[in-house]
């Protein structure tokens, strides 16, 4: 009996260090960062709210593009996007101003998007969602402009 429950245990662990891989992306740290700071606004959505949508969870923050979140949203972004499959960018003067990347569904059969612009009127917009893989054609109709 004991073996059993130390094979559930590990077995179990595994499983949430799996699920947890998606959580290691550098734009949380813009989320954990800004998100309750003056003049941040954070939306966090999932379960019903966007289940219609095919998506798991959607979250995004829109703040001043000044520094320091210009530099961390930068740093973030460039981070990140070494884990994309598919990268449209916009860059001005090495400046990321806009940025769509779908990341690696890391074997979850699962499609996750980063959505990140800048505004005229120098507002940051960063957008995190996820979904399954009809979800990719709401995100194309949405966000890419081929």
């Amino acid at each position: 009996m004991t073996q059993i429950r130390t094979i559930f245990f590990c077995c179990a662990m595994l499983l949430f260090m799996a699920s947890a891989q998606g959580q290691n992306l550098k734009i949380n740290n813009i989320f954990d960062k800004y998100g309750k700071q003056k003049g941040s606004t954070m939306v966090i959505l999932s379960g019903e709210a966007v289940k219609n949508y095919q998506l798991s969870l959607y979250r995004s923050i829109t703040l001043r593009y000044e520094e320091p979140q210009s530099v961390d949203l930068q740093e973030c972004l460039n981070a990140d996007k070494q884990q994309a499959r598919k990268i449209k960018e916009v860059i001005s003067n090495g400046i990321i101003r806009s940025g769509y990347y779908q990341l690696l569904d890391e074997g979850k059969n699962m499609n996750r998007y980063i959505l990140f612009k800048i505004g005229n009127d120098q507002q940051a917009t960063l957008i995190y969602m996820e979904g399954d893989p009809k979800s990719e054609e709401l995100i194309n109709k949405l966000f890419v402009r081929e």
